[in-house]
Protein backbone atom coordinates (compact mmCIF):
# COMPACT_ATOMS: atom_id res chain seq x y z
CA UNK A 1 0.00 0.00 0.00
CA UNK A 2 2.91 2.21 0.86
CA UNK A 3 4.59 1.86 -2.24
CA UNK A 4 1.66 2.21 -4.47
CA UNK A 5 0.75 6.08 -2.16
CA UNK A 6 4.64 7.16 -3.26
CA UNK A 7 4.55 5.67 -7.15
CA UNK A 8 1.72 7.74 -7.33
CA UNK A 9 3.06 10.85 -5.75
CA UNK A 10 5.64 10.40 -8.44
CA UNK A 11 3.71 10.16 -11.32
CA UNK A 12 1.78 13.21 -10.31
CA UNK A 13 5.27 15.01 -10.06
CA UNK A 14 6.22 13.62 -13.38
CA UNK A 15 2.87 14.71 -14.53
CA UNK A 16 2.90 18.49 -13.22
CA UNK A 17 6.11 19.01 -14.77
CA UNK A 18 4.79 17.96 -18.16
CA UNK A 19 2.11 19.96 -17.66
CA UNK A 20 4.31 22.85 -16.76
CA UNK A 21 6.28 22.43 -19.54
CA UNK A 22 3.39 22.03 -22.25
CA UNK A 23 1.50 24.86 -20.76
CA UNK A 24 4.60 26.81 -21.66
CA UNK A 25 4.62 29.21 -25.14
CA UNK A 26 6.80 27.80 -27.88
CA UNK A 27 9.38 30.30 -27.22
CA UNK A 28 9.93 28.91 -23.69
CA UNK A 29 9.84 24.98 -24.98
CA UNK A 30 13.30 25.67 -27.57
CA UNK A 31 15.89 28.15 -27.26
CA UNK A 32 15.68 31.61 -29.04
CA UNK A 33 17.33 31.40 -32.74
CA UNK A 34 20.74 32.83 -33.04
CA UNK A 35 19.78 35.14 -35.34
CA UNK A 36 21.22 38.41 -33.39
CA UNK A 37 17.83 39.52 -31.84
CA UNK A 38 18.38 37.29 -29.02
CA UNK A 39 20.89 34.69 -26.95
CA UNK A 40 20.36 31.31 -27.86
CA UNK A 41 20.20 28.82 -24.62
CA UNK A 42 23.47 27.36 -25.53
CA UNK A 43 25.20 30.70 -25.17
CA UNK A 44 23.43 31.34 -22.37
CA UNK A 45 24.65 27.76 -20.74
CA UNK A 46 28.51 28.67 -22.46
CA UNK A 47 28.36 31.89 -20.63
CA UNK A 48 27.39 30.19 -16.89
CA UNK A 49 29.87 27.83 -17.34
CA UNK A 50 32.71 30.32 -18.02
CA UNK A 51 31.46 31.81 -15.25
CA UNK A 52 31.13 28.86 -12.72
CA UNK A 53 35.14 28.42 -14.07
CA UNK A 54 36.09 31.92 -13.45
CA UNK A 55 34.96 32.54 -10.14
CA UNK A 56 36.34 29.21 -8.71
CA UNK A 57 39.72 30.14 -10.09
CA UNK A 58 39.11 33.75 -8.75
CA UNK A 59 38.28 32.32 -5.13
CA UNK A 60 41.88 30.03 -5.26
CA UNK A 61 43.29 33.10 -6.44
CA UNK A 62 42.25 35.22 -3.65
CA UNK A 63 42.93 32.87 -0.98
CA UNK A 64 46.85 32.17 -2.30
CA UNK A 65 47.11 35.80 -2.44
CA UNK A 66 47.30 36.86 1.35
CA UNK A 67 48.36 40.62 0.18
CA UNK A 68 44.91 41.02 -1.27
CA UNK A 69 43.69 41.29 2.07
CA UNK A 70 39.95 39.45 1.01
CA UNK A 71 37.56 38.86 3.57
CA UNK A 72 36.60 35.64 3.54
CA UNK A 73 32.71 36.83 2.73
CA UNK A 74 34.40 37.69 -0.67
CA UNK A 75 35.79 33.64 -1.49
CA UNK A 76 32.04 32.39 -0.32
CA UNK A 77 30.31 35.21 -2.66
CA UNK A 78 33.28 33.81 -5.61
CA UNK A 79 31.96 30.37 -4.33
CA UNK A 80 28.71 30.47 -4.34
CA UNK A 81 28.22 32.59 -7.69
CA UNK A 82 30.26 29.85 -9.20
CA UNK A 83 27.63 27.52 -7.44
CA UNK A 84 24.67 28.76 -9.20
CA UNK A 85 26.45 29.45 -12.41
CA UNK A 86 26.91 25.69 -12.46
CA UNK A 87 23.59 24.52 -11.33
CA UNK A 88 21.69 27.12 -13.83
CA UNK A 89 23.67 25.63 -17.09
CA UNK A 90 23.18 22.28 -15.44
CA UNK A 91 18.86 23.15 -15.39
CA UNK A 92 19.40 24.45 -18.90
CA UNK A 93 21.36 21.69 -20.19
CA UNK A 94 17.98 19.53 -19.07
CA UNK A 95 15.22 21.61 -19.99
CA UNK A 96 13.85 22.05 -16.83
CA UNK A 97 10.87 24.03 -16.83
CA UNK A 98 11.99 26.27 -14.17
CA UNK A 99 15.25 27.27 -15.56
CA UNK A 100 13.81 30.78 -15.75
CA UNK A 101 14.10 30.80 -12.24
CA UNK A 102 17.63 29.53 -11.71
CA UNK A 103 18.42 32.09 -14.61
CA UNK A 104 16.97 35.32 -12.70
CA UNK A 105 18.98 34.69 -9.11
CA UNK A 106 22.09 34.00 -11.18
CA UNK A 107 21.39 37.37 -12.85
CA UNK A 108 21.07 39.07 -9.55
CA UNK A 109 24.42 36.96 -7.87
CA UNK A 110 26.95 37.55 -10.98
CA UNK A 111 25.69 41.11 -10.45
CA UNK A 112 26.70 41.26 -7.11
CA UNK A 113 30.04 39.54 -7.46
CA UNK A 114 30.98 41.41 -10.46
CA UNK A 115 30.53 44.70 -8.20
CA UNK A 116 33.06 42.57 -5.41
CA UNK A 117 35.51 42.17 -7.82
CA UNK A 118 35.73 45.95 -9.08
CA UNK A 119 36.57 46.95 -5.69
CA UNK A 120 39.98 44.90 -6.50
CA UNK A 121 41.45 47.43 -8.65
CA UNK A 122 44.48 46.38 -10.56
CA UNK A 123 44.19 42.90 -10.11
CA UNK A 124 43.80 41.08 -13.65
CA UNK A 125 42.07 38.00 -12.55
CA UNK A 126 39.37 39.62 -10.14
CA UNK A 127 39.24 41.72 -13.46
CA UNK A 128 38.50 39.24 -15.51
CA UNK A 129 36.57 37.75 -13.10
CA UNK A 130 33.98 41.09 -13.01
CA UNK A 131 33.85 41.15 -16.64
CA UNK A 132 32.98 37.39 -17.02
CA UNK A 133 30.66 37.09 -14.42
CA UNK A 134 28.70 40.56 -16.01
CA UNK A 135 28.64 39.01 -19.47
CA UNK A 136 26.91 35.88 -17.70
CA UNK A 137 24.40 38.08 -15.32
CA UNK A 138 23.28 39.75 -18.37
CA UNK A 139 22.81 36.65 -20.42
CA UNK A 140 20.67 35.30 -17.52
CA UNK A 141 18.81 37.98 -17.51
CA UNK A 142 17.81 38.26 -21.12
CA UNK A 143 17.15 34.39 -20.69
CA UNK A 144 14.94 35.09 -17.29
CA UNK A 145 12.71 37.83 -19.39
CA UNK A 146 12.42 35.75 -22.29
CA UNK A 147 10.77 32.55 -21.24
Amino acid sequence: MEMQVRDRRELLAVLTLAGAAAAMPAAAQAPPSGDGHGMSMDDCVALCIASHRSCLTSARHVIEQPGLRAPAQFVALLQDCAELCQTTANSMLRGAPTHTLLCSACADLCAACAQACDAFKGDAVLTRCAATCRECGAACRHMAMAM
